[in-house]
């Protein structure tokens, strides 16, 4: 599973470097999560876990409208995260539609908001053996500052929902707000 993972981010990057000319709305950005919270349901009780920082990688190709409208999509990788206090570590990989509103809150600055929805496919380490899991709905909302023609920052917040569970599956949901560079094509 961690080959796979490393294959599809390398492809990834791959595929949006080396079509630059065909991909002239295509970002690629790299995300730093500070933390996190994780929650599940076990036997009718909800549980609430803080989750350690960790890094993500994404690619979206956005498609303008208009001059302040642009529409598209993409595709992220978390690099695996451990839950505080135990060995077990998750990632999610979404697939998501995007929606970026150009909203200049100062004259000067080039400011934006997005929005994403989309599936995200939910990934276990190692560490955790027997469970029975599956994706699910991936949202988030951001705001972001264009620099210049080439960059970008970007602040989002996100949730990731999966299920998790040895017999009946039961929500596994992350919570986060992350910053996140990102190079224009």
């Amino acid at each position: 599973m961690k080959k796979t993972s490393f294959v599809l981010v390398f492809a990834l990057l791959l595929l949006t470097m080396s079509c630059s000319s065909v991909l002239a709305g295509a970002v690629v950005k790299l995300g730093i999560e500070p933390g996190g919270d994780l929650s599940t349901r076990i036997s009718g009780y909800m549980l609430g876990y803080g989750v350690e920082p960790g890094i993500s990688v994404s690619g979206d190709y956005l498609y303008p409208l208009n001059e302040k409208l642009e529409v598209g999509g993409g595709l992220g990788y978390q690099l695996k995260r451990n839950v505080q206090g135990l060995e077990a570590g998750f990632s999610f990989i979404p697939l998501y539609g995007t929606v970026k509103l150009k909203a200049p809150l100062s004259a000067d600055l080039n400011t934006y908001f997005t929005g994403k929805l989309g599936y995200n496919y939910l990934m276990l380490d190692q560490n955790v053996e027997g469970f029975d899991y599956g994706g699910g709905l991936y949202y988030g909302l951001g705001i972001g500052i264009d620099l210049n023609n080439k960059y970008a920052v970007e602040a989002e917040y996100s949730v990731n929902k999966g299920e998790l569970g040895y017999i009946l599956k039961q929500p596994f949901d992350y919570a986060k707000f992350g910053i996140a560079v990102g190079y224009k094509f």
